[in-house]
């Protein structure tokens, strides 16, 4: 897990009202500290401070202030299929309200916030592991996660992640996919959206981002070069795809990462 944005009691007045239709690439914690009204895909929530979400990738939400000043915490962080199976054996649900007892989570974030402004050593490896003892300590008051029956295509479904994140820089194409599950383009997708809620081709982006990150981190291969082993033939596309990601261009992401 790769923390790259957070913030401690940030205020906003009571008619507050912040609405992402598309959500935010990333997974998110957010800490309620007030009372809100949040809207997770399709269900809404009247929530008390010291509310919890565990908001999934891309998912729409909104959220707008309710009777008084809003504030929260928060965190936004990518994800490796290791950080996935750890999560999914936790008895913790995605985008569902934790109603937390004490506020140590809220004490995590702001020692993160700290950490995450410093020049410490093995900065991301610290901010790492207070990310999973939140999680840890959010699946302690979450409500048991319903196992729903798996269908018929869960299984197919859930290798053909697997490969998009462990090969981001193979030529996925929708049509290809639903044909190895045998069905139309139309029924691949929605069950695709149903199962994760992402589409696949935003899966598809955001393995290859995250790759392209990884590759900046840790090898001096140009931006250019980069771009291509994310399969992307024109670097210019590349480079703003990288920004609409990580909010900066490929070369400020690299230099960030050493600095810090």
């Amino acid at each position: 897990m790769f923390i790259y944005q957070l913030g401690w009691h940030w205020r906003h007045p009571a008619d507050l009202v912040i609405e992402r239709p598309n959500g935010h690439f990333g997974t998110q914690v957010i800490l309620v500290q007030s009372k809100g009204r949040l809207k997770m895909g399709g269900t809404e929530y009247i929530v008390d401070k010291n509310t919890a979400f565990l908001v999934k990738n891309c998912l729409p939400h909104c959220i707008y202030g309710y009777e008084e000043e809003y504030v929260d915490d928060w965190i936004r962080f990518s994800l490796e299929q290791k950080d996935v199976d750890f999560i999914a054996g936790l008895k913790l649900e995605y985008n569902v309200p934790v109603k937390l007892r004490d506020d140590s989570v809220s004490k995590l974030i702001a020692a993160a916030v700290e950490i995450f402004d410093s020049e410490v050593p093995n900065k991301n490896e610290t901010l790492h592991h207070i990310l999973t003892a939140i999680l840890l300590h959010m699946s302690e008051y979450a409500a048991p996660v319903d196992k729903k029956k798996r269908n018929y295509y869960d299984d197919k479904l859930d290798s053909l992640r697997g490969r998009i994140f462990q090969h981001p820089s193979e030529n996925w194409n929708i049509p290809d996919l639903a044909a190895e599950l045998n069905i139309s383009v139309s029924h691949f997708q929605r069950l695709y959206k149903q199962k994760y809620g992402i589409s696949c081709m935003n899966d598809v982006f955001m393995s290859r981002m995250e790759y392209a990150k990884q590759l900046l981190m840790n090898t001096e291969l140009t931006a250019a070069e980069i771009a291509e082993m994310c399969s992307y033939q024109n670097y210019e596309y590349f480079s703003r795809s990288f920004v609409k990601y990580a909010c900066v261009s490929p070369t400020k992401y690299r230099n960030k990462f050493k600095e810090n």
